[in-house]
């Protein structure tokens, strides 16, 4: 992906957030990706959350169990390469929407186990 160094060039001056205290920065961007989850048969397509080097942060429709192994197909920002990977869930978060408790969605926070995205 030649356009992904280009959007995160060092001269930029983007901010993280500001009480991360995490060694690699995080980007706001909406990647689209797919998901499988061999163990769960859980698989889906989603925009990430944020991104780094190293990882990325999406929703999913079903529970991802901290420990995964998923396989992600993940698009450049415009459509113009994918990049496969496989990764590991390293946190998985649930939160309610609206007032019914029954209508969650979670998140999941992935460390790419071989490819990095810039």
């Amino acid at each position: 992906m030649k356009i992904l160094p280009r959007l995160f060039d060092k001269r930029s001056g983007g901010e993280g957030f500001a009480n991360d205290r995490r060694i690699v920065k995080r980007y706001d961007v909406p990647l689209k990706l797919t998901y499988f989850d061999p163990a769960t048969k859980c698989k889906g397509e989603a925009l990430t959350r944020n991104i780094c080097r190293t990882g990325l942060r999406f929703p999913v429709s079903t529970k991802i169990p901290k420990g995964s192994i998923v396989e992600l197909a993940i698009e450049g920002p415009y459509g113009d390469a994918l990049i496969s990977s496989k990764a590991k869930v390293i946190w998985m978060e649930k939160f309610i929407r609206g007032d019914n408790a029954e209508d969650v969605i979670y998140e999941v926070g992935v460390k790419l186990l071989k490819n990095r995205l810039f």
